[in-house]
């Protein structure tokens, strides 16, 4: 639920910077537009995931966090492409407007970037002594 609220946050985040993309470069460099939206919006997520949904993760060192960081952009890249192929298919197939477009694209990938970030990006690090049995059980 609190990973649903935080890309709650992240569609109004990712529409503005599409809005502010859109109006200085122009409706031509929809495609750059987007992919810029999106990375800013992905970027806000992970840190407010980070400090919100899995706050109980909240010791984490310096080193961790660019880890998680890394892999946040990596796991967000397949969801950024089925973001992309969507949007661009409606906006361009259907002449849906950029913005309706960019949103039906995060809404359909919200499920699958969910289940590859809670697996790979936020799975509880095991520390010295405890059985990796129980850090994959936590995260189930």
């Amino acid at each position: 639920m609190r990973y649903a609220l935080v890309g709650g946050i992240g569609i109004p985040v990712n529409l503005l910077a599409l809005a502010l993309f859109l109006h200085l470069m122009g409706d031509a460099w929809y495609p750059l537009a987007l992919a810029l939206s999106f990375e800013i919006s992905t970027t806000v997520n992970f840190f407010l995931n980070q400090l919100f949904t899995y706050r109980e993760q909240k010791n984490l060192s310096v080193l961790e966090w660019i880890k998680r960081a890394l892999k946040a952009q990596m796991t967000s890249l397949s969801a950024q492409a089925l973001t992309y192929v969507i949007a661009l298919s409606l906006k361009y197939g259907l002449h849906m407007s950029p913005y309706i477009a960019s949103v039906i694209g995060i809404v359909c990938a919200f499920f699958f970037n969910y289940a590859i970030s809670n697996r790979y990006v936020f799975r509880p690090t095991p520390t010295v002594g405890q059985p990796f049995e129980q850090v994959t059980q936590a995260t189930e």
